[in-house]
């Protein structure tokens, strides 16, 4: 008889959204260095987590969610074009005070050898074809109880106005929601 073994910790995955076009609307002249990026107010951004995590702020940059330590948490994110005209990366998230919960993140891929895509050749993509595709994910492990105040950073990308095959950098930002971890 198999004994099924139940870790202590668990995956906590946060799907971060943003308007581009808020941001850029906004914060028309950001900076252009990713060590001192534009800081930009809570209207643009949207944390998703899933609803079992969820203790506040579901949809809004003030996402609340509850995590132990020991747990993983990964961020991802898209802006609300899915990346397909602006996009966004992540590329920091940064204690800033209070307690550190988190350790330092570091981005991690998942690769799907055939991942489904919609059938560009049906008229409501189906049935699915699939594809290579690599996904990306911001990670680290909840380090410590307590409520952390932090900075996350990411780049805005823009589809270059000579080339509508290539996005080309359009500044450095970063909003400072918090967590708590009991």
């Amino acid at each position: 008889m198999e004994t099924e073994l139940n870790a202590s910790n668990q995956q906590i995955d946060v799907l971060v959204v943003i308007d581009t076009d808020y941001v850029k609307t906004n914060y028309p002249r950001p900076s252009q260095d990713p060590n001192n990026p534009t800081g930009i107010d809570h209207n643009s951004q949207h944390m998703i987590v899933s609803n079992a995590n969820a203790l506040s702020g579901q949809g809004t940059a003030d996402l609340n969610f509850s995590a132990k330590a020991g747990d993983n948490v990964s961020f991802r994110s898209t802006s609300i074009y899915q990346n397909s005209d602006d996009a966004v990366i992540i590329y920091n998230i940064k204690y800033w005070s209070g307690d550190q919960v988190f350790n330092n993140f570091v981005y991690d891929a998942v690769i799907r050898q055939q991942a489904v895509v919609p059938n560009y050749n049906s008229s409501n993509g189906l049935p699915a074809n699939t594809a290579n595709i690599t996904f990306s994910s911001f990670d680290s492990r909840v380090r410590n109880t307590g409520t952390e105040n932090f900075y996350v950073q990411f780049a805005l990308y823009t589809i270059d106005p000579n080339d509508s095959n290539k996005q080309v950098l359009f500044g450095y930002y970063y909003w400072d929601p918090t967590i708590t971890v009991k």
